[in-house]
């Protein structure tokens, strides 16, 4: 009986998959984004997390597109969105694909950071 009650606190201490994907962004639970340039978007959930997703290079168009997807290689609408998917937008024409080079939690740090490099170039 001891060595079930031991294994049991074990387990409980093991983090959980729900754990330990609570700061990735999950591709179905994409509520809005924002583009904050042409190579930076600032993605929210449904649970109003926001993340700073940064593309490998300008994505022509994302300031003045509404739409837009993200295509996750996960297996399942759970999976993290992670560096190699691939935000799509229709632009003109056939539209357009951008290379994910990053995603992580936009803190407030972030955001003033952010907010201070666009009233300098103004």
């Amino acid at each position: 009986m001891n060595t079930r009650t031991a294994m049991a606190v074990v387990l409980s201490l093991l983090p959980t998959p729900a754990l330990a994907q609570q700061n990735c962004l999950v591709s179905a639970q994409i509520w809005s984004w924002n583009p904050l340039d042409r190579k930076t978007l600032i993605v929210q959930d449904t649970i109003h997390r926001q993340f700073k997703v940064t593309l490998y290079g300008p994505c022509p168009g994302i300031d003045y597109n509404i739409g837009a997807a993200i295509v996750s290689h996960g297996n399942t609408a759970l999976d993290c969105v992670r560096p190699g998917d691939v935000v799509v937008h229709r632009g003109y024409g056939m539209g357009n694909r951008c290379l994910i080079k990053s995603v992580e939690p936009y803190t407030g740090a972030m955001q003033k950071a952010d907010e201070a490099t666009r009233t300098q170039s103004q």
